[in-house]
């Protein structure tokens, strides 16, 4: 009788502790790690025919325990593919924009897709599917990350050890999982596209003026498309010269009414 008031106990409390710690929408709290994890985007389009295979390799990561953790997988749909005949729903000028940030930085040679940029540099070898060392580098130690979200405002820290002082911008991404889509026109015409790591919202902050490495601000939630995704994620991470150095993120559980 007393084992089973124990195990009774011991269930209670893990279910208790899982609605206490677990992450929503309007309610998110994570502080990373004090390594520098790799930072992985996808520029991507369903107007493009070689992307899809580059999503898929994307979605993989979703498979990985480190993931949230050690990797941060995020897909841009760019908008620059629209004009042969397909308007991609997830694509926005402002993720095209980003894409050419990285050029104007010179963080890559060009601009196409499907392109990966990892850690603010260009990386190309997806296209012979090895990742080589890419990601089995040591990361160096840079700081912790803290963000919080309760309702739609946002409060964040990094405690900065990179050892130097450049200018920090926090990041803020809604992505999505488990989303499909069936193409009419275009080069991917007739195709069923399934999308992991999706962004649909993106977001940046700047750092308070006393406090150069805390952030605050308004949370702004506009995508119709959250709704026909299987999951969701925040993933927030801190930029210097247009690179990522650390980030948070984690899988949303639905409000329920």
């Amino acid at each position: 009788m007393l084992a089973k008031f124990i195990r009774f106990t011991m269930l209670c409390f893990l279910l208790f502790s899982v609605n206490v710690y677990a992450q929503t929408i309007t309610d998110f709290d994570k502080q990373s790690t004090v390594n520098k994890p790799y930072f992985i985007e996808l520029y991507t389009s369903q107007g493009c025919s070689s992307c899809p295979p580059a999503e898929t390799w994307l979605s993989a990561f979703s498979k990985q325990t480190e993931l949230w953790d050690k990797y941060f997988p995020l897909a841009f749909h760019v908008t620059y593919w629209n004009y042969i005949g397909w308007k991609d729903p997830y694509g926005k000028h402002a993720f095209s924009q980003r894409q050419y940030d990285h050029l104007n930085a010179k963080h890559t040679g060009q601009v196409y897709t499907p392109q990966f940029v990892i850690n603010g540099q260009e990386w190309r070898g997806w296209f012979e599917r090895k990742l080589g060392d890419v990601l089995s580098k040591p990361q160096a130690e840079v700081g912790i990350l803290s963000v919080n979200i309760k309702d739609n405002q946002l409060k964040a820290h990094f405690n900065n050890q990179t050892g130097n002082d450049v200018p920090l911008s926090l990041h803020l991404a809604l992505v999505a999982a488990g989303l499909q889509t069936k193409v009419t026109r275009g080069e991917n015409r007739n195709k069923l596209l399934e999308h992991d790591f999706t962004v649909l919202e993106h977001q940046e902050f700047e750092p308070e003026k006393q406090h150069p490495q805390s952030f605050v601000g308004e949370v702004v939630i506009e995508s119709k498309y959250i709704n026909s995704a299987k999951k969701l994620a925040w993933v927030a991470w801190v930029e210097q010269r247009h690179q990522p150095i650390q980030a948070v993120g984690d899988w949303l559980q639905p409000i329920v009414d």
